[in-house]
């Protein structure tokens, strides 16, 4: 019974660490240009597409963004919906994106899209 009960409070505390905070989100996804290196759908990692290759990503400090989505430029607000969730909305209100933050390192990070359909897209994003 007692090592039942420390693998379950090793396994909560391993998944506790694991959560990514609006304050790593600020601090290290904020304030930088990222540019989509790689997706993966379905478990599969891909190159951009010729569409897709000068995509990116510019979450600003001011709570603004600039995003290139398959060669669309958009602009507009984003906030943090809760811990590891970014909400972005252009400013006409046509194009909006909640996006999940999965890790974020020094020179990289991957977030998570899901869409209409359910796929989940995750983005390896580098820094530019």
């Amino acid at each position: 019974m007692k090592t039942i009960l420390f693998f379950l409070l090793a396994l909560s505390c391993f998944s506790l660490k694991a959560q990514i905070t609006s304050t790593q989100i600020k601090n290290e996804l904020a304030g930088k240009e990222w540019k989509i290196a790689k997706y993966e759908t379905f478990g599969v990692e891909a190159e951009p597409k010729p569409e897709q290759v000068n995509d990116k990503m510019t979450l600003n400090k001011d709570m603004t963004f600039f995003i290139v989505e398959d060669g669309k430029e958009y602009f507009g607000n984003w906030s943090i919906q809760s811990e590891a969730y970014i909400n972005c909305k252009s400013k006409t209100g046509e194009w909006s994106r909640q996006y999940k933050v999965i890790s974020i390192a020094e020179k990289n990070a991957t977030i998570e899209y899901q869409d209409s359909d359910l796929t989940r897209i995750l983005y390896r994003l580098e820094l530019k």
